[in-house]
This record gives structure tokens, sequence and C-alpha cells, in this order.
């Protein structure tokens, strides 16, 4: 017993005179820089190439801390650095055996402002931290009989523009719309589907005419798109109290569709093909048929239609309605809101 004491207690000094020659404040700062400078940076901090290997069908950099190992050192600590890129994100992961780094990691993510989702233990791994387009990925694995701590940190890239409301999609989380857009035009806010089922989500540019509400699969962590929805009134806590007239939401379409389109011109970007949606005393009263008729898959793209004529035309409470019998029998049905799904 007196032995395991030592070992620990010589493991915690060995991770202090180590110098935290690497912490969790380098990957941050290793984002920012470009290919070419990781060499001398991580040199400058102590660590060797370990060489170069294609992954991903991309370049990936390896570095091993510098030390030296005598015979008398009963406990050593590893560490290594891993560089590389995977779809649209820099990846840059700090492996350590050494506890106290990994509790040390923890603290200094936290002081630097990454958002973390309330998890059930705040001190075990798996946890997630979120900056704008930074996230970090903290586990624990066991390596040749060790316990090595991982940080990884993904540096997603920012879209080179939104021009449509498609482009949306690429936004999965709370953070990265953050680091777009900035935080003055994105809230967080809860989202009513009825008195009884709520889910948090985020308004992008909320109470205007270019108002956007993204659900979230992770509503712990707020990111997990699980879909889009465009109108110019939303039911949110946010935006329910605001009385204002907003107006036609401004989004517009790759397919042509767009907020207040009339189901003749609904129609019409659908090739002139058919579809048919919910009556209004049906569960899903005024949505459309989640089928792919035509130009417009409306699987991916559903369409809540609403009527100028109050209760509507006797033919509106059918359990399905189609677009051509409303526009044969002259009833006045335009875009309401619109959803999109990843």
């Amino acid at each position: 017993m007196a032995r395991i004491l030592l070992i620990l207690i010589l493991q915690g000094f060995i991770c202090n005179i180590q110098a935290q020659s690497f912490t969790v404040d380098d990957l941050v700062a290793l984002s920012s820089l470009s290919p070419k400078k990781f060499d001398n940076y991580m040199q400058e901090k102590g660590y060797k190439s370990g060489g170069r290997m294609m992954q991903d069908d991309a370049m990936a950099f390896t570095f091993f801390e510098k030390r030296k190992i005598t015979p008398e050192d009963s406990v050593f600590e590893t560490r290594r650095v891993g560089l590389y890129k995977k779809d649209n994100a820099y990846c840059f992961a700090f492996h350590t055996t050494c506890r106290k780094e990994y509790e040390d990691g923890l603290i200094r993510l936290t002081s630097s402002k990454f958002f973390r989702g309330e998890t059930p233990d705040s001190s075990q791994a798996p946890l997630f931290f979120q900056k704008k387009n930074l996230t970090v990925h903290v586990s624990t694995e066991v390596e040749d009989d060790s316990l090595v701590y991982t940080f990884l940190l993904k540096k997603k890239e920012l879209p080179s523009s939104v021009q449509f409301a498609e482009d949306l999609l690429g936004f999965d989380s709370h953070e990265y719309l953050v680091s777009y857009f900035g935080e003055a035009n994105v809230q967080k806010d809860v989202y009513y589907f009825s008195e009884k089922k709520i889910k948090k989500c985020s308004v992008l540019f909320g109470n205007s005419n270019q108002q956007v509400v993204f659900v979230w699969e992770d509503e712990n962590n707020l990111c997990k798109l699980s879909y889009v929805l465009i109108s110019g009134i939303l039911p949110t806590e946010n935006g329910l109290p605001f009385s204002d007239n907003i107006g036609r939401n401004k989004w517009v379409f790759k397919s042509g569709i767009y907020s207040g389109m009339s189901i003749r011109e609904l129609l019409r970007v659908n090739g002139g093909n058919d579809f048919k949606f919910y009556g209004l005393d049906s569960e899903f009263s005024m949505m459309v048929e989640p089928e792919n008729t035509g130009n417009i898959d409306f699987k991916k793209t559903g369409i809540m239609l609403t009527s100028l004529d109050g209760r509507g035309p006797a033919v509106l409470k059918k359990a399905k309605v189609s677009a051509e019998e409303v526009i044969e029998n002259r009833i006045a049905l335009h875009v309401f809101y619109i959803m999109l799904t990843p």
C-alpha cells in the first residue's frame, strides 16, 4: 500500500516537473496556425515529429514529447499530439497519461468560457465542450495497460457565404451559429409544439422578417440539428409575447419556395405535379403530405399552409385535400411555415 501511494505521489510530481510543456490552450493556439507552422510550434513546445501519413485522404501529423528515460525512472508519463483533417473540420488531439494534466485541461476549458451541457458527473469523461466553431471531446482509453486521457479539438470551417435557406442546414450547433452570425443575433429559446410538448432551440434574427428556429436533437448541448423552421410567426418563449407586425419571411430557397407563396405557385414550382395536404380536422391540419411527387421533396421540405378564408370551405375538412382541387374551387391558401430537415 505504501509503495502504491509513493507511485501516485511520484506520478503527480513528475507531471509537475514536466512543466506542462503542452496544454489545452496550445490545442486552441494550434487551430489558429497554418499547417506550415505546426513543426516549429511543436518543437518550441518540446515535441519531435513522429512522421506523416495519409488519413481519410488528408495528411496527418504526429508529434511525440522529447524526454530521456533513465533506468531509475519507476513512473513516467507519455504524451503525443496528432493533427489531421476530417470532412470540413481540422482536428487536433492531445493524448496524455497524466491525471493532473487531464484535470488541468478541464479547468482551462471552463475558464476559457467553453460551453458544456449539464452532465451527471462533470469529473468523468467523456465530456463535450463548445466555443463558437471549436469543439473539444474529452475521453479516456486504456493503451498498453495505461489510462490515456485525450482532448480532441475540432475546428469547423465557416461557410464562405449563406445565401439560401438550405445553406442553414450546415449549422449543427448553437455555438456554430454564434461563430458565423454573431452572439447578438442568436438567442437560446424554447419552441412550443403544443402545451405539453416543448424543445430547446436557437433563434436566429428573432422577431424579424429573417427569423429562423433551429431545433436540436441534443437539447443538453444544443447541437445535432433536427430541423430548421422558417415563418413570419413562431411559437417560441420569446416570440409569443412579440405583437408587432413582422411581415413575410425573406429567406429564399433554392427550390423557389418562399413564405407566403400561394398554393397555385407552389404547384407550379412542383413542376405542375399535384400533391395533397391534411384537412382542417386532421391531427396534422394543413400540412402537406410528406411525399416526393415532383420537383419538391416534401419529406425534406415540410410545408404548412394557411387559409385566408377563416375556417374555409367544406372541402378543406376532408381527411386529405389535393392542391388541384383547391385551385379548382378558388380557395386562397398560402405557405405559412417551412420546415427543412438535414
